[in-house]
Order: C-alpha cells, then structure tokens, then sequence
C-alpha cells in the first residue's frame, strides 16, 4: 500500500472531458512530486479568465473501489494519474478524460442511473478501473479511504448544488514547464509532463466532415471551447477535444445499453443548438458538459 499524509485527503474526484490537465487539491495525493510554480485557468470559456496557483507537479495514484458488487480485495482498484498539478486552491481534484483516452481508459456513465453506480471507467481489457458514486453529483469515483487507503476528508461537492467547473492548463504555463525540466534533467525524475504536441495528428477526411456539419468550421469548434485557430497549441488541443466526442458517438451507437456514453458536449450558455438538444436528450435537467459540470439544484 502506498504511503499516504496522516492529514485527511480531499476525496472528491471528478471527471471532466475538456481538462486538458489533471489537478489534485492535496500534496499527500502525490507519490513523486517536483515543487514548481504556474497557473491554471479554471473559466477557459469566459472572457475574464480565473487563475489558480501551482506549487508544484507529479504522480499520483488513486485507490479506487472497482465496483458496488465487490467486497474486500476484489473490489481494490486504481488509476495512476502522471503529470498532476498540486492545485490547493481547487474545489476539488479533477480527472482529465483526453488526457486518459490514449492509455485506453474508456468512460462510461449514466446521470440518472439509479442504484449503486452511475457509471465505470474501465480499461483496454474492459476490466473496471473505477465506478462513479451515485451519492456525488457530475462524475465522480468511489475511491478508497482508510485502512485500505488514505485518511479522507469530506466531499467538496454536494447533490442540489450548481456547479461550473473548468481546468485548463494553457501552452504557455506547459512550456514552463518543459523548460524547467530541461534546465533540471539531470536531477529530474521524469513524471508524465504534458506537452501539447503528443500524439495529436491533423485531422483526417473523416474528422474533418465532422467538424463541417456540426460546427461549420475549425474556427466556430475551437470558439466554442475558448480555444484560437491562430495557436497551434490550441488547435492540437481542439483534435483532441473532437476525437473524444467522436468517440462518445461512436461508442454510444455500439451500446446494447444507450443509456451509457461517453461525455461530450457543451454548456448550455455557450452551445449549439445540436448540442442543446443532445444534451437535454441524455441527461435531462443535470448535464456534465466538455469541461465544465453544470448541476441543477
């Protein structure tokens, strides 16, 4: 068992499609850690941007319960998360779903499922990773508390509260930080940076027939995500934001059980009109939007 703070850890996880990053609210989450200074934008859609500080970056892994149905030791799981920013400011800890669809995680869950779970996150073997706990709003994970785990503290986020979240660790600040590992390589124990120009291809006929019919444009797509075609940096992060969503469609039409998907689209205040009614077709008064969580009290 890995060794955790004796100070209670913030429990609340939760999953976000357009973070582009992974946060963590508590140092004694991380088991490497590299103390280094930066910025996060946690209103990447609003003109007036929020920022929070970093103190630093690192590993962690998360001790997850693998389903309701399990007891003891069958029920362990984990998610190793690298690159996780140390961010106390945050309301909560956040899981970037691009940023784990390369490893073959897939995510899965339904908003109004009633019972024991609300979804999974499961990987390449289609073996549960984690499920998400039907007493939290938006997408969170059961993890594991003490003795089997950490000493945790209360949830963050609460059933009948509105929330809006959003996490973008913009090129700039991840430049930083690429600098800074250059600078400390011999000292530096490599911990999963992210770099914005990993594994993002240009987009194929496919994806660009995609983009054509439900947003007319790169232009419109990247706007509607706070994003600008004149960044390259931005436009790698917007091929990533696509391929998820195509992704959910994909997985959704497959599905024997549509109530399942992967999350993928935007906020109401900021969306298409296709979006809209997607949105309101699959999840109703509570949606889970591309970055932001968006809950009806």
């Amino acid at each position: 068992m890995a060794a955790y703070s004796d100070i209670p850890l913030c429990p609340t996880w939760a999953c976000l499609t357009n973070s582009n990053v992974h946060v963590a609210k508590d140092r004694g989450w991380f088991k490497t850690y590299t103390p280094f200074t930066s910025q996060i934008n946690t209103t990447p859609l609003f003109a007036s941007s929020t920022y929070l500080p970093v103190n630093g970056i690192g590993t962690v892994e998360i001790p997850t319960r693998r389903s309701p149905n399990r007891s003891g030791e069958a029920s362990h799981g984990s998610i190793l998360l690298h690159g996780v920013l140390h961010v106390p400011d945050s309301i909560c800890n956040f899981i970037s779903i691009p940023k784990m669809l390369p490893d073959g995680c897939v995510y899965s869950t339904c908003p109004h499922a009633s019972g024991k779970s609300k979804g999974t996150i499961k990987d390449r073997q289609d073996r549960n990773k984690a499920y998400f706990d039907p007493d939290l709003p938006l997408s969170c994970i059961k993890v594991r508390g003490y003795p089997v785990g950490p000493k945790l503290g209360p949830h963050t986020l609460h059933k009948g509260v509105p929330y809006l979240l959003g996490c973008h660790w913009e090129p700039t600040e991840q430049q930083k930080w690429l600098d800074f590992q250059a600078g400390n390589a011999p000292t530096q124990t490599n911990l999963g940076a992210v770099s914005a120009a990993n594994e993002c291809p240009p987009y194929t006929d496919e994806e660009k027939a995609y983009l054509k019919k439900h947003w007319r444009s790169e232009y419109h797509f990247l706007l509607q995500h706070g994003l600008h075609i004149h960044k390259e940096e931005d436009r790698e992060e917007g091929r990533r934001i696509l391929r998820a969503m195509m992704a959910e469609e994909a997985s959704e039409e497959e599905s024997e059980d549509d109530a399942f998907g992967l999350l993928g689209h935007q906020a109401d205040y900021n969306s298409s009109e296709r979006n809209l009614d997607w949105a309101k077709k699959h999840y109703g008064n509570r949606v889970c939007y591309v970055g932001y969580a968006v809950v009806a009290s």
